[in-house]
């Protein structure tokens, strides 16, 4: 049995539709096409991507800077004076030293250095953030001197004190990494004794020995180790943290086995050695 006429013509009009639905999508294929070789070609200068990737550039310029700084330690920076009376034009020499301590970096330190003098290229410290407890004068003094007959660097010397910025720094850094590990050490001391915590959170177990431990003097070179049977101690260490001295004294004079414990080792291990004397 042959189709109808009517069934013939709904297949063609459906066929024809299908084929104009593929035509068109054909059409918006290529259209398509042919806007992305478009937008591939003029991506990179277009309004929108540069906007997008100047913070990215900003942020990644930001991230090496810090890297840099946190590898480094020690970072040089120009800063030009406001005061229009200032010396050598308003010229200042910055000069930023980071420190980590106990994992994570502290707030930094800085100091401005300038040419006080027209004619000469001898540097002195203009502004500093180093705190007292670091003998920055000494450094100075020692490092940069600016008396009379004293000699700037890369100028021939005469006879007089050189000036020596790079060991300065150097020398300032150590200084200011050595102070803050025999803080964190102290505190750390002061932790494993549980001299900080209230007396209803101390386990009953064993009784408290250690009744205080701090630093004696404003470097914390000297640490001051008092016990609650009225023994007193002064502990001298050196820029590296090594158990220079000890002197303990008690009702009954000297205890020169506690003495010996202490010493024997560097300041990290002063609470495993005090234990091992008590228990």
């Amino acid at each position: 049995m042959l189709p109808s006429t009517d069934d013939t013509t709904s297949s063609d009009a459906i066929g024809a539709q299908i084929d104009s639905e593929i035509s068109s999508l054909q059409a918006q294929i290529s259209t398509l096409k042919s806007q992305r070789k478009l937008q591939a070609a003029t991506i990179l200068s277009s309004r929108h991507t540069k906007a997008t990737l100047s913070p990215a550039t900003a942020q990644r310029a930001h991230k090496q800077e810090n890297l840099y700084r946190a590898c480094a330690g020690i970072t040089t920076f120009r800063v030009q004076d406001p005061d229009p009376n200032a010396v050598d034009g308003g010229k200042v020499l910055g000069i930023r030293i980071d420190v980590s301590s106990v994992g994570k970096f502290i707030k930094p330190y800085y100091i401005m250095l300038n040419k006080p003098w027209p004619g000469t290229e001898l540097l002195r410290i203009h502004r500093h953030t180093v705190p007292a407890s670091i003998p920055l004068s000494a450094l100075a003094e020692r490092y940069l001197p600016n008396g009379k007959g004293s000699v700037a660097m890369g100028e021939e010397s005469t006879g007089g004190k050189k000036q020596d910025l790079r060991r300065f720094v150097r020398a300032l850094r150590r200084e200011v990494v050595g102070y803050h590990n025999r803080t964190s050490v102290i505190k750390a001391l002061r932790r494993e004794f549980k001299l900080d915590e209230k007396e209803s959170r101390k386990g009953k177990s064993r009784e408290r020995v250690i009744a205080d431990i701090s630093a004696a003097d404003a470097e914390a070179k000297q640490v001051r180790i008092e016990w609650t049977d009225g023994r007193i101690g002064r502990v001298v260490v050196d820029e590296k943290g090594e158990v220079k001295q000890c002197v303990v004294i008690g009702e009954d004079g000297r205890d020169g086995e506690t003495e010996r414990r202490v010493v024997a080792g560097s300041m990290e291990g002063i609470g495993e050695r005090l234990r091992e004397g008590m228990y």
